[in-house]
């Protein structure tokens, strides 16, 4: 069977009720405005004339500031909520990851919730009792199978979730950022088995923050703001796009959001490291996924943190190409003060370089490429590999 998505002037208004402010003396005057002064009953449009078509091999970034209306898209084409307007039609077995907890009952045993999670998916109960041992072992939950699922931890019903969601292949897939639960063992499992189902898929649609994950799995991209589909094309023109809006608002002061560092992902990587004379010169790359370019880095030695003395953006046009950005001022040359060091091989502790926009803020392990690690000693290189 074929696969596709086609989305023709999708529009979706949903209701809102929105009290009228008033100042009550006392819990009496209070109940009796409630009972007297009822909600207003608004309609908001969260989707607005929305178009794409989605073919067999596409593999679609959504991309967009909170709020956009990334998820609210993903949920339109599962089916959670019915266009206001338009046309919406999916070819193909759909597997959408949005919710994990969806179809559970904290009062059911975790092989009954199998069932009933199985069930909601619009899985057959014939195919869920042949998986049932397969999904209690990826999830590493079989001495919890008679136990009620409101005994288990939050990261165990995850677990429980994502292993029954990802047990069948589907021809599409709606991703809501990448999914990741549980320990780094599970994660390491988790990571391989989407890998999988991905290859697998005839069509995916990712939303997610992370541009460089995007970059990696998409070949073409759809930018939203504030519910409008604002471009579509494929996935380099698609993140120039996203940047370039995430640019102008800036610009614009008119996102409060935009402005905080709380909110980004900074990603990056250390392609070369000299050790000489008591410092540490480091050079790479380094962005986030706004598109701002961190105007700092810290070291982390052993426990002890270390601000750069020298740090300098330098061009990198290659990046700046890779990720669709607005300038390519990513790359940095940064020196490190650490007295006591001559050379690579005394580093024989945990070194991590740290990206941010000021040395309090500084907290995103950049990557080490392998050529860097491999002058470490073997001791750093399991932790200095992200």
């Amino acid at each position: 069977m074929s696969a596709s998505i086609t989305v023709e002037r999708l529009t979706l208004s949903v209701p809102i009720y929105l009290q009228r402010e008033r100042r009550a003396s006392g819990w009496a005057r209070m109940f009796l405005g409630a009972a007297f002064d009822p909600p207003r009953r608004e309609l908001i449009r969260l989707l607005d004339d929305i178009s794409f078509e989605a073919h067999e091999g596409d593999r679609i970034a959504i991309l967009g500031r909170n709020g956009a209306g990334k998820s609210t898209l993903l949920r339109v084409l599962n089916g959670v909520y019915a266009p206001t307007s338009g046309h919406v039609r999916v070819d193909g077995s759909c597997q959408a990851l949005l919710n994990m907890s969806l179809g559970f009952n904290g009062e059911a045993t975790v092989r009954e919730n199998i069932f009933l999670r199985g069930t909601a998916m619009g899985l057959k109960a014939a195919s869920l009792r042949e998986q049932i041992e397969p999904i209690l072992d990826f999830s590493g939950l079989h001495d919890k199978s008679n136990h009620r699922l409101r005994t288990l931890s939050a990261g165990q019903r995850m677990r429980l979730g994502f292993a029954i969601s990802t047990t069948f292949q589907h021809d599409v897939i709606l991703m809501d950022e990448w999914v990741g639960a549980g320990d780094s063992e599970f994660m390491a499992r988790a990571t391989e088995r989407m890998k999988g189902r991905v290859g697998g898929s005839k069509v995916v649609m990712l939303a997610s923050h992370s541009v460089g994950l995007l970059r990696d799995i998409c070949n073409k991209g759809l930018v939203l703001e504030q519910g409008r589909a604002v471009h579509f094309g494929d996935i380099l023109s698609s993140l120039r796009a996203y940047h370039d809006l995430l640019a102008s608002l800036r610009e614009q002061d008119v996102v409060p959001e935009l402005q905080s560092t709380s909110a980004e992902v900074i990603y990056g990587c250390v392609e070369n490291l000299i050790v000489a004379h008591g410092a540490i010169h480091l050079q790479g790359w380094c962005v986030s996924n706004t598109g701002k370019v961190p105007r700092t880095l810290a070291l982390a030695i052993g426990g002890t943190r270390h601000a750069a003395t020298v740090f300098e953006s330098c061009p990198r046009p290659d990046v700046m190409r890779h990720f669709g950005l607005s300038n390519d001022q990513c790359g940095f040359r940064a020196t490190f003060a650490v007295p006591g060091l001559e050379s690579a091989n005394d580093i024989d502790f945990d070194l991590r370089v740290l990206g941010g926009h000021s040395i309090e803020d500084a907290h995103a392990p950049l990557r080490i490429a392998g050529a860097v690690s491999a002058m470490l000693r073997p001791s750093t290189r399991s932790t200095t590999v992200q």
